[in-house]
C-alpha cells in the first residue's frame, strides 16, 4: 500500500508538467498561410465605397497653414483633432475633425521642440505625440499641449513607428532590419530595444536596394508588417510569434510563390530561377535562400504596397498596384528635392488626375479578402480613423484626401479569428 501512495505522488508532477508542456505547444503553435486567389480578389469589386468628404492641402491651396510641401503621416487624437506630419516642412500642423486650422508643433531644427525631416507620427496611451524625425536620427515626445517632453535618439533610417497599449515604442528603421534580419524593433520608455520582431527574408548585399516595408499596430498590440514588393502580410502577436501570412495574386506579372519555413515562424519566397536566378536549400532549422548574381534585365516588381492600416474590427486595409504605370505616368508622379528644396510642384493635372493604377484590398481578421476598391489617386500612405480613410497623396499632388468608408452588407461577417 505505502508503495502505490508513493508512485500516485511521483505522478502528480509528471502529469502537471505534461499539462504545462501541452499548454505551452498550443499558444507556440505554428502560424498559418491564407492565400488570396485574383479571381477571390475579382469577386469583390465594389464591396468597398468612398466617398469622398474633403481634400486637405493640394498645390491649389493658398492657405500657407494648410499647404503641404511633403506629407507622410496622420494621427487623430482623443478629442478627434488631426496632425498632420509634414516632412519638408519640419512641422506638424494640427487642425479640429472639419479641417480648421488650429496651430503648428515644431519648426527646423535640433533642439527640444524642434522638429527635423519629420516622417512619422502616434500617440501614446496617455495622450502624449510622439515624432519620428527622420532627418534628425530621434524620437521626440511633445506633450497635449505641444511642449517637447523627452527625446530618444535613433541611429539608421528611421521611417515608421507606432505605439503600443503598454506605452512601447515600435519602430521600423529600414537600416537596421538590413543588419539584424529583424523587421520591427520595440523599444521601452528609455530608448533601450526589449524585443525585435519578425524575419528579414530578403538576402539582398546592400540595404539601400533591398526590399522595405509599412506597418501597423491593432488595439491588441498585434503588429501587421506588409512588404513593399512582395504581395504578402505577416501578422504577429505581441511577443513576436506570426499569427498569420496573407498573401494574394498580383494583378499582372508572374505569381510569387511564398510559403512558411519548416518551422512554421517564417515566410519564404521563392523566386523564378530564370528571373532572380535562386538556389532554394532546405536546412536543419528551416530554409535559406542563396541569391547569385542577377541575370538579364530587372523586370517590374509585382505587389507593390502603398500602406497599409488596421480598423476596430481588426480588417487589414493595403493599397496595392492593379496595372503597370506607364513611363509617362511615372515621370509625371516623379518628385525631387531636398529638405529646403520643395515648394509648390505645378502638377500637370491632366496626367495625375483620376490615376487608375492603384486599388485599395480590405481582408478580415482571418486574411481572406472581402473587398476591393478601385482608387483615382496617388498613395504613399494611409490612415484609418472610425469610418473615414485618409488617403496621402504625398508623391506629387502633396495633399491629402479624406474618404467616408462603407462596406456592402454582410461584407465583413466571419465565424471566426486568428
Amino acid at each position: 500500500m505505502m508503495n502505490t501512495n508513493i508512485t500516485k505522488i511521483k505522478a502528480v508532477p509528471l502529469i502537471t508538467a505534461f499539462l504545462s508542456l501541452s499548454i505551452c505547444l498550443n499558444t507556440l503553435k505554428s502560424a498559418v498561410l491564407v492565400h488570396n486567389t485574383l479571381q477571390e480578389i475579382e469577386a469583390c469589386k465594389g464591396k468597398l465605397h468612398l466617398k469622398l468628404i474633403r481634400i486637405w492641402g493640394g498645390d491649389e491651396e493658398e492657405d500657407e497653414n494648410k499647404f503641404f510641401k511633403t506629407p507622410k503621416s496622420i494621427a487623430v487624437d482623443a478629442d478627434k483633432s488631426v496632425y498632420i506630419c509634414d516632412w519638408h516642412n519640419n512641422c506638424i500642423r494640427v487642425f479640429d475633425y472639419s479641417g480648421k486650422y488650429f496651430r503648428t508643433i515644431g519648426r527646423k531644427g535640433r533642439g527640444p521642440g524642434d522638429v527635423f525631416g519629420p516622417y512619422s507620427i502616434a500617440f501614446s496611451p496617455n495622450g502624449n505625440l510622439v515624432v519620428n524625425e527622420s532627418a534628425g536620427r530621434r524620437i521626440q515626445w511633445f506633450n497635449p499641449e505641444g511642449k517637447s517632453k523627452k527625446i530618444v535618439k535613433i541611429k539608421g533610417f528611421t521611417k515608421w513607428i507606432g505605439i503600443t497599449s503598454k506605452n512601447e515604442l515600435a519602430v521600423y528603421n529600414h537600416q537596421k532590419t538590413f543588419y539584424s534580419r529583424k523587421l520591427v524593433s520595440i523599444y521601452d520608455n528609455n530608448g533601450k530595444v526589449i524585443r525585435k520582431i519578425g524575419k528579414y527574408h530578403d538576402k539582398s548585399k546592400s540595404f539601400l536596394t533591398s526590399e522595405k516595408l509599412h506597418f501597423s499596430i491593432d488595439a491588441n498590440d498585434n503588429v501587421y508588417a506588409a512588404n513593399m514588393h512582395t504581395p504578402v502580410i505577416r501578422k504577429y502577436s505581441h511577443d513576436g510569434r506570426l499569427i498569420i501570412a496573407i498573401t494574394f495574386d498580383p494583378p499582372f506579372g508572374e505569381s510569387v510563390e511564398i510559403f512558411l519555413n519548416s518551422k512554421g515562424d517564417g515566410i519564404v519566397r521563392k523566386e523564378e530561377k530564370q528571373d532572380m536566378n535562386v538556389d532554394v536549400r532546405e536546412k536543419k532549422s528551416g530554409v535559406t535562400i542563396h541569391y547569385n548574381k542577377r541575370k538579364g534585365k530587372i523586370r517590374w516588381r509585382v505587389g507593390v504596397t502603398g500602406g497599409i492600416a488596421i480598423d476596430s474590427k481588426k480588417r487589414i486595409y493595403i493599397v496595392t498596384l492593379r496595372r503597370r504605370p506607364t513611363e509617362k505616368e511615372m515621370m509625371a508622379t516623379a518628385i525631387s528635392g531636398t529638405i529646403n528644396g520643395i515648394n509648390r510642384s505645378r502638377v500637370n493635372y491632366n496626367i495625375v488626375e483620376n490615376i487608375d493604377y492603384y486599388r485599395l484590398l480590405v481582408f478580415n481578421s482571418v486574411g481572406k479578402i472581402v473587398a476591393e476598391a478601385q482608387m483615382s489617386t496617388l498613395c504613399e500612405g494611409i490612415y484609418i480613423h472610425d469610418n473615414r480613410i485618409f488617403v496621402i497623396d504625398g508623391l506629387r499632388n502633396q495633399r491629402i484626401l479624406e474618404y467616408e468608408i462603407s462596406f456592402d452588407d454582410h461584407t465583413d461577417r466571419i465565424k471566426n479569428d486568428i
